[in-house]
């Protein structure tokens, strides 16, 4: 756990650890900016070292975006393009070296200056808002089964648990373009803003990441302890949890932007607006009845029975719609598990896909090896049989000015023997390495004779017009 150091009135606490991974491919910044105080969390995927790449490259670009001036742009447009910009920077880096295409990386940042705050985030990594230790606000993940959520299929509980949470809908790196959610918050003295990858939030019912987050009064102490409770629940369930990361932030004075009424209290209102307008209309009741009792007894006994007929209509309609809300969560959890098991289904086959693809490109590369020394050793027997012919017609021409029969007959067993050797690395031209062998063995060969010089000249000619 380290804590947070920034020139603005925050305090607060991280901690990144790579849980029951062989790496942590999570990556956090918490950082002054010339817009605000910045808390970043990414939560890299990919094969091999191309996860904690992405994720590195994400908060990189987006630190280096913020850091750039931005005439005319207020901060959400600044942070959604500095989101971008990381995304681009990924993509390119794949198109550099085609064995890092596919990587990506969740993001989720809280830039903080005394005006507001500002959320943005891609994926499923979180950001939660606090006040009095309960939850205001929460970004709605990018993802399956968070969809089925919002589409009433599966609870949050039941999203949580499920062996389809991993698969996100965006990604830094991924094929989508407007990737970020990006929006502003007012904030009061005390408030929490948590920010944390899956590797936290997916361990642990929300209720519980609330309790331990938002409710504990020492800021270090909710750090800790949800780390080590998630370590400890990682261990126990086979020590194969996920990088885990977690960011808590809380203000030490309100925001500029004032906070709006929440619709709660709205709503608080207007209930005791009710109940005092409820109590006037009784006490006028009260007054007409003890004036004229006989009168006003009989008019509440008859809206009396009135209301009693009224309230079992009611009844009877609630359990109409208990009973249709029943079947309607039965056909939802039907379609929800028919849903899962077309998911799974379509990631198996993207799975076989892609190890055949990846077996193919196994074979084209031995394919290609294989083409590669075929077309050496095929350049190699050229340059010998070059380097043969070459040799030749030197020694031809020296036995052609050789006088001495001793040394020039020394010259022409020499030709023959590299002739035989043509003859073998050559075989389409070895009629013509015969019949100059043929031709080397007449009496003229040895003769220094015009006629003989004539008959070298022939062999050299013969020679060089083969191709």
């Amino acid at each position: 756990m380290k804590p947070i150091n920034t020139s603005l009135p925050i305090s607060g606490f991280w901690d990144s650890r790579r849980g029951g991974r062989d790496e942590n491919q999570d990556q956090c910044a918490v950082i002054d900016t010339p817009l605000g105080f910045l808390a970043l969390v990414c939560d890299g995927m990919g094969g091999g070292p191309s996860g904690s790449l992405a994720s590195d490259t994400a908060v990189r670009k987006i630190y280096e975006y913020l850091n750039t001036p931005h005439d005319g742009m207020n901060r959400k447009e600044i942070l959604k393009e500095a989101i971008e910009y990381a995304h681009q920077s990924i993509l390119s880096l794949g198109d550099e070296n085609p064995r890092l295409r596919g990587m990506g990386t969740t993001a989720v940042a809280v830039l903080i200056n005394d005006y507001s705050a500002i959320v943005a985030h891609v994926g499923d990594s979180r950001a939660y808002q606090f006040r009095y230790g309960r939850k205001i606000f929460r970004t709605s993940d990018h993802s399956m089964v968070a969809e089925m959520v919002r589409n009433g299929a599966l609870t949050e509980e039941q999203a949580r648990l499920s062996s389809q949470s991993n698969i996100i809908t965006k990604a830094l790196g991924g094929n989508l373009k407007d990737l970020a959610e990006v929006s502003e918050h007012a904030y009061e003295e005390g408030d929490r803003f948590l920010l944390c990858s899956d590797g936290i939030w997916g361990m642990v019912p929300e209720k519980e990441l609330i309790r331990l987050t938002a409710k504990s009064s020492v800021l270090s102490k909710a750090v800790t302890n949800t780390v080590d409770t998630i370590e400890a629940l990682g261990r126990e369930s086979g020590n194969t949890h996920d990088n885990l990361t977690i960011v808590i932030l809380e203000t030490k004075k309100d925001s500029k932007l004032k906070v709006k009424m929440s619709k709660k209290t709205i709503r608080l209102l207007a209930i005791i607006a009710v109940v005092c307008l409820l109590s006037v209309v009784t006490n006028i009741i009260l007054a007409k009845k003890i004036s004229a009792p006989n009168k006003a007894e009989q008019k509440v006994e008859a809206l009396t029975k009135e209301l009693a007929a009224k309230e079992r209509q009611i009844d009877d309609l609630q359990a109409e719609v208990n009973k249709l809300n029943t079947e309607v969560a039965k056909s939802k959890r039907e379609t929800a598990d028919a849903q899962l098991e077309v998911a799974a289904v379509k990631n198996k086959v993207a799975e076989r896909a892609q190890a055949e693809a990846e077996e193919k490109a196994k074979e084209a590369t031995k394919a290609s090896e294989k083409a590669k020394a075929a077309a050496q050793q095929a350049q190699k027997s050229a340059n010998e049989i070059v380097a043969l012919r070459n040799s030749i017609l030197n020694d031809l021409k020296t036995a052609k000015n050789t006088k001495k029969k001793e040394a020039r007959k020394n010259v022409v067993k020499r030709i023959v023997s590299n002739l035989n050797l043509l003859s073998i690395k050559d075989t389409k031209n070895k009629t013509v390495y015969d019949d100059l062998k043929d031709k080397l063995s007449a009496p003229i060969s040895m003769s220094n004779s015009e006629k003989a010089m004539s008959h070298y000249n022939i062999l050299i000619n013969q020679l060089n017009a083969i191709k």
